[in-house]
């Protein structure tokens, strides 16, 4: 089912999805991590490639710009924190977000942001 002129259906998204995670050069990264589990996780990073089904809408004015790929911390009481994203526009390009970095310029200035986060959020929750 398509949404509206812009909207994109689920099967059309995973496959922007498989198409940005390559485009973008984080599948060299995100491979490495395991994948977030609904159960308790033990401490670390995982991702998710869960796509959210609201944000395939479109709002009337543009092509939506569905989270393709998230990476989160997991702390020792398995709290999750949302630290990095992988956006994808239409086929046309990607964005690499890191907290309130939303254009983050290559998958490995990403990942080295995203493990200096890590980082931060191991030492706080010691």
């Amino acid at each position: 089912m398509r949404y509206k002129r812009y909207g994109l259906n689920l099967s059309e998204a995973k496959n922007l999805q498989k198409f940005t995670i390559e485009m973008s050069g984080t599948k060299k990264f995100l491979d490495k991590l395991p994948k977030l589990k609904a159960e308790k996780n033990k401490p670390g990073l995982y991702v998710s490639y869960e796509i959210d089904e609201e944000e395939l809408k479109d709002d009337g004015l543009d092509y939506c710009t569905p989270e393709v790929a998230s990476v989160f911390a997991v702390d020792n009481n398995g709290e999750e924190t949302w630290i990095g994203t992988v956006r994808a526009y239409n086929w046309e390009t990607y964005w690499l977000e890191v907290e309130d970095d939303c254009e983050v310029d290559k998958a490995e200035n990403w990942w080295e942001i995203i493990l200096q986060e890590y980082k931060k959020l191991r030492k706080i929750h010691k």
